[in-house]
Protein backbone atom coordinates (compact mmCIF):
# COMPACT_ATOMS: atom_id res chain seq x y z
CA UNK A 1 0.00 0.00 0.00
CA UNK A 2 2.98 2.36 0.67
CA UNK A 3 4.42 1.60 -2.45
CA UNK A 4 1.54 2.30 -4.24
CA UNK A 5 0.73 5.49 -2.75
CA UNK A 6 4.23 6.79 -3.12
CA UNK A 7 3.76 6.00 -6.95
CA UNK A 8 0.18 7.33 -7.42
CA UNK A 9 -0.51 11.09 -9.02
CA UNK A 10 -0.17 14.02 -6.49
CA UNK A 11 -4.28 14.94 -7.50
CA UNK A 12 -5.09 10.85 -7.77
CA UNK A 13 -7.72 10.94 -9.97
CA UNK A 14 -11.06 12.08 -10.49
CA UNK A 15 -12.42 11.48 -7.09
CA UNK A 16 -9.92 10.80 -5.45
CA UNK A 17 -8.52 12.87 -2.05
CA UNK A 18 -4.86 13.65 -3.16
CA UNK A 19 -2.08 13.01 -1.03
CA UNK A 20 -1.69 16.57 0.35
CA UNK A 21 -5.42 16.44 1.37
CA UNK A 22 -4.73 12.71 3.39
CA UNK A 23 -0.87 13.97 5.19
CA UNK A 24 -1.61 17.04 5.97
CA UNK A 25 0.22 20.05 5.02
CA UNK A 26 3.82 19.61 5.87
CA UNK A 27 5.01 23.10 6.48
CA UNK A 28 5.63 23.17 10.26
CA UNK A 29 5.44 26.24 12.42
CA UNK A 30 7.42 29.34 11.78
CA UNK A 31 7.59 33.14 12.42
CA UNK A 32 6.52 35.05 8.93
CA UNK A 33 6.62 38.64 10.12
CA UNK A 34 7.33 40.79 13.25
CA UNK A 35 6.86 44.28 13.98
CA UNK A 36 7.55 46.89 16.71
CA UNK A 37 6.31 49.75 17.61
CA UNK A 38 6.02 52.77 19.61
CA UNK A 39 3.42 55.32 20.46
CA UNK A 40 3.86 58.32 22.66
CA UNK A 41 0.78 59.93 23.58
CA UNK A 42 -0.07 63.59 25.45
CA UNK A 43 -3.01 64.52 26.36
CA UNK A 44 -4.02 67.71 27.93
CA UNK A 45 -7.41 69.27 28.59
CA UNK A 46 -9.77 69.98 31.48
CA UNK A 47 -13.30 67.61 32.65
CA UNK A 48 -15.63 67.86 35.62
CA UNK A 49 -14.90 64.35 36.62
CA UNK A 50 -11.31 65.12 37.16
CA UNK A 51 -10.95 66.25 40.86
CA UNK A 52 -7.29 67.02 39.72
CA UNK A 53 -8.28 71.03 40.41
CA UNK A 54 -7.88 73.35 43.59
CA UNK A 55 -11.38 74.94 42.67
CA UNK A 56 -14.42 73.12 43.33
CA UNK A 57 -17.11 73.18 40.54
CA UNK A 58 -14.28 73.32 37.91
CA UNK A 59 -13.13 71.12 35.72
CA UNK A 60 -9.97 69.23 36.65
CA UNK A 61 -6.97 68.57 34.59
CA UNK A 62 -7.24 65.69 32.46
CA UNK A 63 -3.54 66.03 31.57
CA UNK A 64 -1.92 62.31 30.88
CA UNK A 65 1.04 60.51 29.06
CA UNK A 66 1.19 57.52 27.80
CA UNK A 67 4.32 55.76 26.34
CA UNK A 68 3.06 52.07 24.54
CA UNK A 69 5.52 50.26 23.18
CA UNK A 70 4.43 47.09 21.04
CA UNK A 71 5.19 44.04 19.41
CA UNK A 72 3.24 42.13 16.62
CA UNK A 73 4.52 38.50 15.63
CA UNK A 74 2.73 36.72 12.79
CA UNK A 75 2.88 32.98 12.79
CA UNK A 76 2.10 30.15 10.35
CA UNK A 77 1.24 26.70 12.29
CA UNK A 78 0.14 25.59 8.59
CA UNK A 79 -0.77 26.39 4.71
CA UNK A 80 -4.48 27.36 6.57
CA UNK A 81 -3.90 27.97 9.61
CA UNK A 82 -1.93 31.35 10.82
CA UNK A 83 -2.09 33.63 14.75
CA UNK A 84 -0.81 36.90 15.12
CA UNK A 85 -0.04 37.91 18.20
CA UNK A 86 -0.08 41.26 19.94
CA UNK A 87 1.89 42.77 22.99
CA UNK A 88 0.87 46.28 23.91
CA UNK A 89 2.52 47.74 26.88
CA UNK A 90 1.19 51.08 28.55
CA UNK A 91 3.00 52.97 30.84
CA UNK A 92 1.11 55.86 31.88
CA UNK A 93 0.85 58.97 34.24
CA UNK A 94 -2.32 61.13 34.56
CA UNK A 95 -3.70 63.89 36.52
CA UNK A 96 -6.87 62.68 37.90
CA UNK A 97 -6.42 59.46 39.45
CA UNK A 98 -3.53 61.27 40.54
CA UNK A 99 -5.23 63.46 42.53
CA UNK A 100 -7.89 60.65 44.31
CA UNK A 101 -4.67 58.35 45.47
CA UNK A 102 -3.05 60.61 47.58
CA UNK A 103 -2.23 58.48 50.00
CA UNK A 104 -0.13 55.73 48.55
CA UNK A 105 0.15 57.27 45.39
CA UNK A 106 0.02 53.84 43.60
CA UNK A 107 -1.51 55.19 40.36
CA UNK A 108 0.45 58.02 39.87
CA UNK A 109 2.02 55.73 37.27
CA UNK A 110 0.84 52.86 35.99
CA UNK A 111 1.69 50.06 33.78
CA UNK A 112 -0.78 47.81 31.80
CA UNK A 113 0.48 45.02 29.86
CA UNK A 114 -2.01 43.02 27.19
CA UNK A 115 -1.34 39.76 24.97
CA UNK A 116 -4.05 39.51 22.14
CA UNK A 117 -4.21 35.97 19.95
CA UNK A 118 -6.12 35.89 16.68
CA UNK A 119 -5.94 32.76 14.92
CA UNK A 120 -7.47 32.23 11.32
CA UNK A 121 -8.17 28.93 10.14
CA UNK A 122 -9.45 28.50 6.36
CA UNK A 123 -11.77 25.53 6.75
CA UNK A 124 -11.89 25.57 2.81
CA UNK A 125 -11.66 27.51 -0.11
CA UNK A 126 -14.49 29.72 0.63
CA UNK A 127 -14.43 30.10 4.39
CA UNK A 128 -12.44 30.69 7.20
CA UNK A 129 -12.88 30.34 10.99
CA UNK A 130 -11.39 33.18 13.72
CA UNK A 131 -10.48 33.28 16.64
CA UNK A 132 -9.27 35.54 19.52
CA UNK A 133 -8.08 34.98 23.25
CA UNK A 134 -6.69 38.23 25.24
CA UNK A 135 -6.11 38.95 28.79
CA UNK A 136 -5.34 42.22 30.17
CA UNK A 137 -3.17 43.37 33.41
CA UNK A 138 -2.68 46.53 35.11
CA UNK A 139 -2.59 47.57 39.18
CA UNK A 140 -6.62 48.11 39.55
CA UNK A 141 -7.98 45.34 37.02
CA UNK A 142 -7.39 42.50 34.59
CA UNK A 143 -9.53 40.70 32.15
CA UNK A 144 -9.91 38.36 29.31
CA UNK A 145 -11.61 38.25 26.08
CA UNK A 146 -13.02 35.25 24.55
CA UNK A 147 -14.14 36.04 20.44
CA UNK A 148 -15.35 33.45 17.60
CA UNK A 149 -15.91 34.43 14.68
CA UNK A 150 -16.67 32.83 10.51
CA UNK A 151 -15.90 34.65 6.95
CA UNK A 152 -17.44 33.19 3.26
CA UNK A 153 -15.78 33.97 0.10
CA UNK A 154 -18.59 34.33 -2.38
CA UNK A 155 -19.20 35.28 -5.84
CA UNK A 156 -15.71 34.04 -7.15
CA UNK A 157 -14.01 35.92 -4.33
CA UNK A 158 -16.16 39.18 -5.21
CA UNK A 159 -18.21 39.43 -2.04
CA UNK A 160 -17.58 38.78 1.76
CA UNK A 161 -19.81 38.19 4.44
CA UNK A 162 -19.08 37.02 8.18
CA UNK A 163 -20.10 36.82 11.21
CA UNK A 164 -18.41 37.03 14.86
CA UNK A 165 -19.23 37.37 18.24
CA UNK A 166 -16.77 37.92 21.92
CA UNK A 167 -16.99 37.52 25.87
CA UNK A 168 -15.12 40.13 28.24
CA UNK A 169 -14.79 39.62 31.63
CA UNK A 170 -12.94 41.98 33.42
CA UNK A 171 -12.02 42.43 37.49
CA UNK A 172 -11.38 45.33 39.04
CA UNK A 173 -10.83 47.15 42.51
CA UNK A 174 -13.96 49.24 43.31
CA UNK A 175 -13.29 52.28 45.20
CA UNK A 176 -15.59 55.77 45.82
CA UNK A 177 -14.15 59.27 44.92
CA UNK A 178 -11.81 59.96 47.55
CA UNK A 179 -9.97 56.71 47.40
CA UNK A 180 -11.84 54.31 49.98
CA UNK A 181 -11.46 50.84 48.49
CA UNK A 182 -15.14 48.95 48.26
CA UNK A 183 -13.73 45.28 47.57
CA UNK A 184 -13.82 43.89 44.01
CA UNK A 185 -16.20 44.10 41.13
CA UNK A 186 -16.82 42.81 37.76
CA UNK A 187 -17.88 44.22 34.78
CA UNK A 188 -19.02 41.69 31.67
CA UNK A 189 -19.63 42.91 28.42
CA UNK A 190 -20.88 39.98 25.43
CA UNK A 191 -20.94 41.56 21.87
CA UNK A 192 -21.64 40.04 18.22
CA UNK A 193 -21.48 41.81 14.91
CA UNK A 194 -22.31 41.10 11.29
CA UNK A 195 -20.26 42.18 8.26
CA UNK A 196 -20.37 41.72 4.47
CA UNK A 197 -17.85 43.44 1.56
CA UNK A 198 -18.19 44.06 -2.15
CA UNK A 199 -16.37 44.39 -5.32
CA UNK A 200 -18.08 47.12 -7.39
CA UNK A 201 -15.77 47.26 -9.71
CA UNK A 202 -12.45 46.19 -10.60
CA UNK A 203 -11.39 49.56 -8.74
CA UNK A 204 -14.07 50.01 -5.90
CA UNK A 205 -14.94 48.09 -2.93
CA UNK A 206 -17.96 48.84 -0.22
CA UNK A 207 -18.42 46.97 2.87
CA UNK A 208 -20.55 47.41 5.71
CA UNK A 209 -21.44 46.20 9.41
CA UNK A 210 -24.17 45.80 12.33
CA UNK A 211 -22.30 45.21 15.84
CA UNK A 212 -24.55 45.38 19.37
CA UNK A 213 -23.28 44.83 22.52
CA UNK A 214 -24.42 44.16 25.82
CA UNK A 215 -22.65 45.54 29.02
CA UNK A 216 -23.12 44.31 32.72
CA UNK A 217 -21.82 45.20 36.31
CA UNK A 218 -20.09 48.22 37.55
CA UNK A 219 -19.56 50.43 34.23
CA UNK A 220 -18.99 53.72 36.24
CA UNK A 221 -15.27 54.66 36.67
CA UNK A 222 -14.48 54.32 40.35
CA UNK A 223 -12.38 57.68 40.71
CA UNK A 224 -14.95 60.01 38.97
CA UNK A 225 -16.67 62.64 40.95
CA UNK A 226 -19.71 64.59 39.82
CA UNK A 227 -20.28 68.07 41.88
CA UNK A 228 -22.73 69.05 44.00
CA UNK A 229 -24.17 72.54 44.59
CA UNK A 230 -22.82 72.62 48.09
CA UNK A 231 -19.04 72.25 46.46
CA UNK A 232 -18.96 68.91 47.59
CA UNK A 233 -18.28 66.15 45.53
CA UNK A 234 -20.45 62.74 45.30
CA UNK A 235 -19.73 58.93 43.37
CA UNK A 236 -20.74 59.15 39.58
CA UNK A 237 -23.06 56.14 39.33
CA UNK A 238 -23.63 54.51 36.38
CA UNK A 239 -26.90 52.15 34.74
CA UNK A 240 -25.72 48.47 35.45
CA UNK A 241 -26.83 47.28 32.06
CA UNK A 242 -25.77 48.93 28.96
CA UNK A 243 -26.85 48.23 25.54
CA UNK A 244 -25.27 49.55 22.37
CA UNK A 245 -25.21 49.37 18.51
CA UNK A 246 -23.11 50.58 15.82
CA UNK A 247 -23.40 50.46 12.14
CA UNK A 248 -20.53 51.54 9.69
CA UNK A 249 -20.25 51.49 5.75
CA UNK A 250 -16.73 51.83 3.88
CA UNK A 251 -16.17 53.02 0.03
CA UNK A 252 -13.14 52.59 -1.42
CA UNK A 253 -11.98 53.68 -5.05
CA UNK A 254 -8.33 53.30 -6.80
CA UNK A 255 -7.49 56.05 -9.29
CA UNK A 256 -4.38 53.70 -11.14
CA UNK A 257 -3.21 56.16 -13.34
CA UNK A 258 -2.27 58.31 -10.33
CA UNK A 259 -1.69 55.21 -7.90
CA UNK A 260 -3.95 56.52 -5.47
CA UNK A 261 -6.62 55.37 -3.10
CA UNK A 262 -9.51 57.34 -1.72
CA UNK A 263 -11.59 56.41 1.21
CA UNK A 264 -14.53 57.31 2.85
CA UNK A 265 -16.18 55.82 5.92
CA UNK A 266 -19.38 56.35 7.76
CA UNK A 267 -20.35 55.47 11.29
CA UNK A 268 -23.82 55.87 13.64
CA UNK A 269 -23.96 54.51 17.05
CA UNK A 270 -26.45 54.54 19.90
CA UNK A 271 -26.95 53.32 23.20
CA UNK A 272 -29.91 53.11 25.52
CA UNK A 273 -28.00 55.66 28.02
CA UNK A 274 -29.51 58.54 25.10
CA UNK A 275 -26.24 58.76 23.50
CA UNK A 276 -25.98 58.91 19.46
CA UNK A 277 -23.57 59.24 17.71
CA UNK A 278 -22.54 60.11 14.06
CA UNK A 279 -18.76 60.13 12.77
CA UNK A 280 -17.52 60.57 8.71
CA UNK A 281 -13.75 59.78 7.73
CA UNK A 282 -11.93 60.97 4.97
CA UNK A 283 -8.64 59.37 3.68
CA UNK A 284 -6.38 59.11 0.95
CA UNK A 285 -3.32 57.16 -0.05
CA UNK A 286 -0.96 57.58 -2.63
CA UNK A 287 1.86 56.22 -3.81
CA UNK A 288 5.66 58.04 -3.56
CA UNK A 289 7.18 55.02 -4.83
CA UNK A 290 6.41 51.54 -5.80
CA UNK A 291 7.69 50.52 -1.95
CA UNK A 292 6.30 54.08 -0.24
CA UNK A 293 3.13 55.10 -0.23
CA UNK A 294 1.54 58.08 2.35
CA UNK A 295 -1.50 58.53 4.00
CA UNK A 296 -3.23 61.53 5.23
CA UNK A 297 -6.97 61.23 6.88
CA UNK A 298 -9.34 63.18 8.55
CA UNK A 299 -12.16 61.96 11.01
CA UNK A 300 -15.55 64.57 12.49
CA UNK A 301 -17.04 63.23 15.01
CA UNK A 302 -20.15 64.31 16.97
CA UNK A 303 -22.19 62.87 20.00
CA UNK A 304 -24.81 63.64 22.25
CA UNK A 305 -24.70 63.04 25.83
CA UNK A 306 -26.60 60.96 28.44
CA UNK A 307 -30.05 62.11 29.22
CA UNK A 308 -28.25 61.55 33.08
CA UNK A 309 -25.32 63.77 32.13
CA UNK A 310 -24.69 67.05 34.90
CA UNK A 311 -21.57 69.25 35.77
CA UNK A 312 -24.06 70.17 38.81
CA UNK A 313 -26.19 68.00 41.04
CA UNK A 314 -29.14 70.17 42.70
CA UNK A 315 -29.67 69.93 46.00
CA UNK A 316 -32.19 67.01 46.94
CA UNK A 317 -31.03 65.09 43.99
CA UNK A 318 -31.92 61.08 43.98
CA UNK A 319 -28.43 59.34 45.55
CA UNK A 320 -29.21 56.11 44.00
CA UNK A 321 -29.95 57.67 40.80
CA UNK A 322 -27.67 57.78 37.77
CA UNK A 323 -25.29 60.50 37.69
CA UNK A 324 -21.69 61.40 35.60
CA UNK A 325 -19.75 64.59 34.49
CA UNK A 326 -17.63 62.34 32.69
CA UNK A 327 -15.96 64.99 29.89
CA UNK A 328 -15.86 61.34 27.50
CA UNK A 329 -19.59 61.14 27.90
CA UNK A 330 -21.11 64.80 27.51
CA UNK A 331 -22.04 66.35 24.47
CA UNK A 332 -19.21 67.09 21.99
CA UNK A 333 -17.75 67.33 18.65
CA UNK A 334 -14.28 66.29 17.53
CA UNK A 335 -11.85 66.40 14.59
CA UNK A 336 -8.99 64.08 14.35
CA UNK A 337 -6.25 64.62 11.50
CA UNK A 338 -3.49 62.13 10.84
CA UNK A 339 -0.73 62.11 8.15
CA UNK A 340 1.65 58.11 7.83
CA UNK A 341 4.15 57.69 6.01
CA UNK A 342 4.80 53.55 5.04
CA UNK A 343 7.42 51.60 3.48
CA UNK A 344 5.90 48.34 1.94
CA UNK A 345 7.70 45.09 3.05
CA UNK A 346 10.02 43.39 0.55
CA UNK A 347 9.80 45.85 -2.17
CA UNK A 348 12.49 48.94 -2.47
CA UNK A 349 16.09 49.51 -0.76
CA UNK A 350 14.34 48.24 2.74
CA UNK A 351 14.43 44.80 1.36
CA UNK A 352 12.18 42.25 3.92
CA UNK A 353 12.39 45.29 6.48
CA UNK A 354 9.26 48.16 6.60
CA UNK A 355 8.96 50.98 8.29
CA UNK A 356 6.52 53.65 9.34
CA UNK A 357 5.86 56.66 10.75
CA UNK A 358 2.59 58.71 11.81
CA UNK A 359 1.39 61.99 13.60
CA UNK A 360 -2.11 62.40 15.03
CA UNK A 361 -4.08 65.45 16.50
CA UNK A 362 -6.85 64.96 18.33
CA UNK A 363 -8.67 68.21 19.85
CA UNK A 364 -12.60 68.47 20.98
CA UNK A 365 -15.01 71.06 21.34
CA UNK A 366 -15.12 70.56 25.58
CA UNK A 367 -11.25 70.95 26.08
CA UNK A 368 -9.47 67.95 25.66
CA UNK A 369 -6.64 67.52 22.90
CA UNK A 370 -4.32 64.87 22.30
CA UNK A 371 -0.63 64.51 20.26
CA UNK A 372 0.22 61.07 19.35
CA UNK A 373 3.40 59.92 17.61
CA UNK A 374 4.28 56.34 16.22
CA UNK A 375 7.39 54.46 15.06
CA UNK A 376 7.00 51.18 13.80
CA UNK A 377 9.74 48.76 12.42
CA UNK A 378 8.55 45.13 10.76
CA UNK A 379 10.44 42.62 8.83
CA UNK A 380 9.45 39.51 6.88
CA UNK A 381 11.31 36.25 7.88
Amino acid sequence: MLGVAASARADGGPGTPSDEAILGDAVGWRIEDVQLRTTYLDQRGHGYQSQDTSNVGVPGSERMYVVQPSALVRVRQSARVTHEIVVPVDAITAASPDAVDATSSASRRNLAVDIDVRSAIRIDDHGTVSTRISAHFEEPLSGGTLGLGYRRRLADDNATIGISGSVTVDGFDNRDHVGNYLGKTVRTTVGASLTASQLLSPTTTLDGSYGVTRQHGTLETPWNAVVKADGNFTDEVLPRDRTRHAMTANLAQHVPLTRTTARLAYRYYRDDFGIHAHTVEGAAYQYLASWLYVRAAYRFHDQTSPRFFATVLEPGFDIKAPRTADSDLAAFRAHEWSLQLTSIKGRGPLRAWSASAEVLRYSRSNDLRITAVTLSIGRVL
